[in-house]
């Protein structure tokens, strides 16, 4: 067996961005917090949400971790004899370790009251569905056909609507 421990390159130009605008967004939610809330901390609906999110999205990721098993990887890559997962949470949505990191990164704003880490932690979007184009271009080369009947019986990041 195969094994590829190299990153894809195009995969680059996701993981820089988003962990540039990850420390930035935490850094603008503790600024928020410190400064201009005072750390004055007010509860309300807003900030509820907050550890709601984070434990939905923590025990979503480690459910879709725990499904792909030794296909998990932090990177983009395959291994030789690798099999599509369709089971368990990846029923259900094509990409649940986006859809989860989505909702703890929004999570942690929210739990501060954070407008400004909110707004910045939605840099994200975009950045992860540039990610999902590049993974989805590489299990179609994997898997080919296989990938193409999953993409139409499956949502891509949100069960039953996208």
């Amino acid at each position: 067996m195969k094994v590829s421990f190299k990153t894809e390159r195009a995969d680059w130009n996701f993981i820089i961005p988003a962990s540039v605008i990850w420390i930035i967004a935490l850094f603008v939610t503790a600024w928020d917090f410190v400064q201009i809330q005072e750390m004055n901390y007010r509860f309300s609906i807003v900030s509820a949400f907050g550890p709601g999110l984070l434990l939905i999205g923590f025990s979503m990721c480690r459910v879709a971790k725990r499904t792909l098993g030794k296909y998990y990887s932090y990177g983009l890559k395959t291994l030789g004899k690798q099999e599509l997962v369709k089971h368990g949470i990846y029923k259900h949505v094509r990409h649940p370790i986006y859809l989860a990191m989505l909702l703890y990164n929004s999570g942690i704003p929210l739990l501060f009251s954070s407008l400004y880490g909110f707004l910045l932690m939605q840099v994200f979007i975009p950045l992860v569905l540039y990610r999902i184009k590049i993974e989805e271009d590489i299990l179609i080369k994997k898997f080919g056909d296989e990938y193409h009947e999953y993409m139409k019986r499956t949502k891509k990041l949100i069960p039953f609507i996208y």
